[in-house]
């Protein structure tokens, strides 16, 4: 019998931690959008992911812990802020960082979440707090640092980054969470892109005729 025989039949691989909260976060993520937190169990998400329940709760404690994972997941999925991108025009970068090109399934996962998330925490006041510490503030104080760097390189003036940081987001995550409601109705994807890039033009050139 060869090496490859006995490796075949040997136990299987062990899956790395790592890998496996990958996975189950993106799982749960789908289920959130789907069945609400209340709705949704970890027997399900444990079953999707083929573990056990102790594996699961070794992973996460709790329910609640595996919905902070996601929003913090779910946080990279609306602002990209791994790469400084200051190599960029600043149109380019702000495209980056908000990920306007985002395919539509990706991007009405994004959506859907978002929509879930806050509308449930109407019901579940707990994550509230996690939606804010995981999801917004950390969003709002990286942006801001990076806004912040922005006009260290001299590449824009702005005298509040605070204040732009809030602006930004309230233009590009407040329309995705609009859509998600029905708000918008864009009919394709490339209407979408379309707004956010007149969002970004008008926040870096303002709506006025030159020399105004």
């Amino acid at each position: 019998m060869g090496t490859e025989e006995k490796t075949r039949r040997g136990r299987p691989k062990a899956v790395p931690d790592g890998e496996r909260r990958r996975r189950i976060v993106q799982t749960a993520e789908k289920l959130f959008v789907r069945k609400g937190y209340a709705g949704t169990c970890t027997s399900e998400i444990a079953s999707r992911c083929r573990i056990s329940k102790q594996t699961l709760y070794r992973l996460f404690p709790g329910k609640i812990d595996l919905f902070a994972a996601v929003v913090e997941a779910h946080r990279l999925k609306m602002i990209d802020l791994e790469s400084s991108h200051d190599d960029l025009p600043l149109d380019q970068a702000l495209a980056r960082i908000f990920m306007i090109d985002m395919n539509q399934d990706d991007y009405e996962l994004r959506a859907g979440f978002l929509r879930t998330a806050n509308l449930e925490s109407l019901h579940h006041p707990q994550l509230l707090a996690i939606l804010r510490h995981h999801g917004g503030q950390k969003a709002l104080d990286g942006l801001a640092v990076w806004l912040d760097r922005q006009c260290s390189l001299g590449r824009l003036v702005i005298g509040d980054t605070n204040q732009a940081a809030h602006m930004l987001l309230d233009m590009f995550t407040g329309a995705v969470f609009l859509d998600a409601l029905g708000g918008f109705g864009w009919t394709c994807r490339e209407e979408r892109i379309a707004h956010f890039r007149q969002c970004i033009d008008i926040f870096l050139h303002g709506a006025l005729p030159d020399g105004k």
